[in-house]
């Protein structure tokens, strides 16, 4: 939904999430929904394992101060944003893949481009990006996931702990339920939306471009449109589209990342459970 419409050239098929659903489902089976499935697992596994493992390091190592409720969450906010900063590098050639893999549906005119970009699976789409723009070229685009990856987890990761703190205290939830985990979780996934989507929608068209050596590989001009980096993203699509353009599938990121941050949140808590009681029978 982020790329249909691109700079007002191209069709625009899909006018909500689930009739994007029902088309693609209708169009490619069960299998068009799932499109890109294997470079997202690799992105999540190297995206979600350095931002928790780098955030809960940092807290463990330097000495957020309980005093003040303002500047813990600064501190933690600090913190978060540091971790995100690491998760980009690690994660941006998978969400490059990704997001090739998944836009091969939503244009036609742009089928050469798509079938260079992800011929061979994932390794054969990064290998082929390697060979156009060398290593480099796996970091296209870093300018705006570095910081959707920053403010998601500044976002993410603090608000979390305080929502659950302020359920916990105020409401008298039991910190270690998954009722309560849940509920903080729904609230943090608003706020982290709220928070990254013009950055996530830069990010999506910037990475998805293809750079002026793929252009020349292909010996073609029809595919995606170049950028020079987010900014001009979300100037020419302001100017092509208007400024609601930039929230195109706002509604489709939240109901990815509101049961996504659920899901993550349960599954760190109930594993840091788990770990407390190795660590404490092995200290016994």
């Amino acid at each position: 939904m982020q790329l249909q419409g691109q700079l007002g050239k191209g069709s625009s098929p899909y006018p909500g999430v689930f009739s994007a659903l029902w088309q693609i489902g209708r169009a490619e089976g069960l299998l068009g929904l799932q499109r890109g499935l294997m470079p997202s697992c690799f992105w999540q596994f190297s995206n979600v394992s350095v931002r928790f493992g780098v955030y809960s390091t940092a807290k463990r190592l330097t000495s957020v101060d309980d005093t003040s409720p303002l500047r813990k969450w600064a501190q933690s906010v600090g913190l978060a944003g540091i971790s995100g900063g690491f998760a980009a590098l690690a994660s941006n050639p998978f969400f490059i893949v990704k997001t090739r893999f998944q836009s091969m549906s939503t244009d036609a005119s742009l089928a050469v481009g798509e079938q260079h970009a992800t011929a061979g699976g994932v390794g054969g789409a990064l290998g082929a990006i390697v060979r156009a723009d060398g290593p480099a070229g796996l970091f296209r685009g870093l300018s705006a996931f570095a910081p959707r990856v920053i403010v998601a987890s500044a976002v993410q990761l603090s608000t979390y702990d305080i929502v659950k703190e302020h359920l916990v205290r105020r409401l008298q939830l039991d910190p270690k339920s998954v009722s309560t985990h849940a509920a903080a979780s729904m609230v943090t996934g608003v706020a982290v939306v709220l928070a990254m989507q013009p950055f996530d929608f830069a990010a999506t068209r910037l990475v998805n471009s293809l750079s002026a050596s793929e252009q020349g590989a292909l010996a073609a001009t029809g595919g995606p449109a170049a950028f020079g980096g987010p900014l001009d993203v979300i100037r020419k699509t302001v100017a092509a589209e208007g400024p609601l353009g930039v929230y195109k599938g706002v509604t489709a990121n939240y109901l990815r990342f509101g049961p996504y941050c659920v899901l993550v949140f349960i599954f760190v808590e109930q594993l840091r459970a788990v770990e407390a009681r190795l660590l404490g029978r092995t200290a016994r």
